[in-house]
């Protein structure tokens, strides 16, 4: 029987046929909200119990679900009015469930109460490490769609954005920046790429790497430290963002870039930079998210810096956008293991050279330098046609030709202390096993 048993009170409330009240709410009814359905699942989302602040409750409403043998399911509501409930007997309650549902229809009120308490669930010692990261993955991809999805029409647009995404990130910042939360990041590689999760992850190791060398930098207090980490993940979080203005074709490619698309994709740096430009990031952040993709040989873009040039914080994202990149899968690519993708940025690539001359050839000139002649008795039309497909055989040969010896060794593109200080910061983790490289 569909029923709440109130201990205290020493009675049962039956729900049969009743509207079900908000779990913390003020005790209005729930509009169109029954006590008992029969349902195939579709209708509901399971939850975890230990996820519900008592301190701080909000309008959804706690099912149960019963299996039925028809490939049904009964869902009945926990609870009627939970203003009678004592804190202690409610924690009790949440601790003595397994899983709990609520209902789609208050999907919106059940987010809203995940935002604005998303540090108590992450600071949860009774909640599971891979349910945390998927609270976090999830209210931050939310958060990061709505930048890439935004106009950036005003000054007020960009800064809702970017104070969204601080909020979350202050709310996570002492999960992220935890040695222990990679293990969240570490479930989540080998899976494909989307540029939503791979700019909140680059954001994470970012700030999980500042956390842990803080001797690199002049934070001279935790809170100054902190508000450097933040500056830091938000860089992450909007690193990609120009990316927006490149056109869909070539974001969306299912094969290799060719030599006029890689030479869009790299304008995604200074695009970012222009969408930002009004806003009230700070200077650090906004220089990772321009430098970011600077080489320390000077090879990179979209400035050619080198060495000291290019800022502290923009070398750290450089080398975290770059390892989960490697470590993710493409629809041209199979990902590498964490071992595999340090292996290729720790090498020395021997064929650097021949590699400096591809990536010079790309940016003065995004048509390969070679013409092609068919002498053969075509028909002009036929004889054009021939023509530009083997100049597309030898474009797409060339490009081929580049990202294999660019997997052949990065060394060049990062400053080594940096490079072994990250492997060692992330080896902490029992998720990662990278002893082989130290």
């Amino acid at each position: 029987m569909p029923y709440w048993l109130d201990i205290e009170q020493k009675k049962c409330r039956f729900l049969g046929g009743k509207k079900c009240r908000f779990l913390g709410g003020k005790g209005g009814d729930i509009v169109g909200l029954a006590a008992e359905y029969f349902d195939d699942g579709s209708s509901f989302r399971a939850i975890e119990p230990l996820s519900i602040n008592p301190e701080s409750l909000t309008d959804f409403s706690l099912f149960e679900c019963h299996p039925l043998k028809n490939g049904k399911y009964r869902f009945r509501c926990l609870l009627v009015d939970s203003n009678s409930i004592p804190k202690a007997r409610l924690m009790e309650m949440l601790n003595s469930w397994d899983l709990v549902y609520i209902h789609k229809k208050q999907n919106a009120n059940y987010r809203k109460y995940l935002k604005n308490n998303l540090d108590f669930i992450l600071k949860h010692e009774g909640i599971d490490v891979k349910n945390k990261t998927g609270t976090l993955i999830d209210l931050a991809t939310e958060v990061v769609q709505e930048s890439f999805a935004a106009n950036f029409a005003s000054r007020q647009d960009v800064n809702r954005i970017i104070e969204n995404i601080e909020k979350l990130i202050a709310q996570a910042m002492d999960f992220i920046s935890d040695i222990e939360s990679l293990t969240g990041i570490a479930n989540l590689i080998g899976h494909d790429y989307q540029t939503h999760t791979h700019s909140i992850k680059v954001g994470w190791l970012t700030a999980t790497f500042i956390n842990a060398n803080p001797d690199l930098f002049e934070a001279k207090t935790d809170a100054q430290l902190r508000d450097l980490m933040i500056q830091a993940a938000a860089a992450g979080f909007l690193h990609d963002i120009g990316k927006i203005k490149i056109p869909k074709g070539v974001i969306n490619k299912k094969g290799k870039l060719n030599n006029l698309e890689y030479v869009l994709m790299q304008s995604h740096t200074a695009y970012s930079i222009s969408l930002l430009f009004e806003s009230k990031l700070p200077r650090a952040s906004m220089q990772t998210i321009l430098y970011h993709h600077e080489n320390e040989d000077g090879s990179g873009y979209p400035c050619g810096l080198c060495g000291d040039q290019i800022p502290l914080m923009a070398k750290i994202c450089h080398i975290a956008d770059v390892f989960d990149a490697l470590t993710s899968k493409r629809p041209y690519k199979d990902p590498r293991t964490p071992f595999e993708a340090l292996q290729i940025m720790t090498g020395e690539n021997p064929f650097l050279e021949t590699l400096r001359q591809f990536e010079i050839e790309v940016r003065e000139n995004p048509k390969i330098p070679l013409t092609a002649i068919v002498r053969d008795d075509y028909e002009a039309k036929l004889r054009r046609l021939r023509e530009r497909e083997i100049l597309e055989e030898e474009a797409k040969k060339r490009v081929e030709a580049r990202t294999k010896l660019r997997d052949q060794g990065m060394a060049h593109c990062f400053d080594t202390k940096l490079l072994k200080r990250f492997i060692l910061t992330i080896n902490r983790s029992e998720n990662f096993d990278l002893s082989g490289l130290l």
